[in-house]
């Protein structure tokens, strides 16, 4: 008797290939200033990328690294490459770790040739939803190319890789033109700020190559003008794409039901010429002619109402979309407008910081402090000499200043600069009573002795 009472499960002690360390390290290439590589985790297969031996121990090129995963991290959609962390990796050294995609690149997949229309506009529509989404994450891509689009073995999915060259507006780095000059933008050659358009003019060539018909012609032509002109999201040039592909719909059925219409005219003007008949047959013909009229009429008015409403609907869309991108252009600019202030705010710090600090060593309180030797000669004012910067230098600077700040400004800057003061005031404190500590020990052991 064969006792199956007790719950099945796996022999851990004789399964092979787990490990908690990457182990089949399989160095893939370098490329510039990365080098790639497979390795295992877990029993799974996982893509690291970290420095060429020339680069690893410059701090440019580590900047770099943790910008890209910190860019990275902030974008989680399954149309791009998914990132697990960045750690030290033995014989390779820092390296972001992402998930092994199995599959080939948008190029290789398109020189195979054998996929259908369909299949391509299917991949052009989860690029373009990654992208939007990218977008949406504050990220600008930057170097949106077929290599850097990969197709999966299954289920066709889109994943965007490398996002070496990306960047947002919250990194203050590396700031530098950037880019692969066959897909990017003219104005990328020059301009050091991320802006989303770039991407929708590589975006645009990438489309352009994919052979999608004549639906993506126009909408692709856009995407490749002038940056004022192209499509200011990728929100909009899917919009775009609905209304026209709708319009080609509509038209496809009106011009199906226009030829049906003939027909059936056509049809009940011959039976119309054979004069009156009692033929059974031939009037339920004529009886189902005209109801196929009416059914067609009715086709044709539906499709056309259809037709004006998602008209009407998607212009709403676009008008909120226009609404939305010009809100998006304010929220920039007083971004820009604050960040500006505030650099102005701190530099205003920086420079009552120097002003306290040169009043206070025009007190010569640290030399002073230095050279006391005896308790009975700290006669002087100690806490007002300490107290320097902020009786005299602070006010008169507050004083200057004011009519270039708000008053919140003013509040921040004033708060800054006593906390300075009372910084340096403790310290000095501090080590007033450390020297009389000192000299008072001193002195008892000098009166025990007499």
């Amino acid at each position: 008797m064969i006792d199956d009472s007790t719950s099945s499960g796996i022999v851990v002690d004789a399964y092979e290939g787990i490990n908690d360390h990457f182990t089949s390290l399989e160095t893939l290439g370098v490329h510039g200033h990365n080098v790639l590589a497979r390795a295992q985790r877990f029993g799974c297969w996982y893509m690291l990328k970290g420095l060429a031996p020339a680069e690893a121990e410059q701090g440019a090129y580590r900047q770099m690294l943790v910008k890209e995963f910190e860019i990275m991290h902030r974008v989680n959609h399954p149309g791009v490459v998914q990132v697990h962390g960045i750690e030290d990796v033995e014989g390779l050294g820092k390296c972001i770790v992402m998930e092994w995609v199995e599959g080939v690149t948008l190029k290789e997949w398109l020189d195979e040739g054998k996929h259908s229309r369909e299949e391509r506009r299917n991949v052009a529509g989860q690029l373009m939803d990654a992208v939007a989404h990218i977008h949406r994450c504050g990220v600008v891509h930057r170097d949106i190319k077929p290599s850097n689009i990969m197709i999966t073995n299954t289920g066709m999915t889109v994943k965007i890789i490398d996002f070496g060259l990306a960047d947002t507006d919250a990194h203050t780095n590396l700031k530098q033109p950037a880019g692969t000059a066959r897909y990017m933008a003219p104005e990328q050659a020059t301009a050091t700020q991320p802006d989303v358009r770039n991407d929708i003019y590589s975006l645009g060539m990438v489309l352009k190559q994919m052979d999608l018909g004549s639906l993506y012609r126009r909408p692709i032509a856009r995407c490749l003008q002038p940056i004022d002109e192209r499509y200011q999201s990728v929100e909009e040039l899917q919009a775009d794409l609905r209304r026209r592909a709708m319009r080609h719909r509509v038209a496809a059925i009106a011009s199906a039901a226009t030829l049906l219409l003939a027909l059936v005219v056509g049809s009940t003007y011959a039976l119309s010429r054979t004069g009156p008949t009692t033929d059974k047959a031939t009037s339920q013909r004529v009886d189902s002619l005209h109801q196929l009229l009416e059914e067609t009429s009715t086709v044709v008015s539906d499709a056309m109402r259809e037709q004006d409403s998602l008209v009407r609907r998607l212009k709403g869309l676009n008008d909120s979309l226009a609404s939305l991108n010009s809100a998006n252009v304010e929220l920039r600019q007083q971004q820009a407008e604050r960040d500006a202030r505030q650099h102005l705010v701190d530099e205003a710090i920086a420079e009552g910081y120097r002003r306290i600090d040169a009043t206070n060593a025009a007190t010569h309180l640290r030399e002073h402090l230095d050279t006391l030797s005896r308790g009975n000669y700290v006669w002087v004012d100690w806490n007002r000499l300490s107290r320097e910067g902020r009786i005299i230098a602070m006010p008169k600077y507050m004083l200057e200043i004011r009519s270039r700040f708000t008053s919140k400004e003013l509040s921040e800057i004033e708060y800054a600069l006593t906390e300075h003061c009372t910084h340096y005031e403790v310290t000095i404190q501090q080590r007033i009573h450390a020297k009389k500590a000192f000299i008072y020990y001193e002195n008892s052991i000098i009166e025990g002795d007499e």
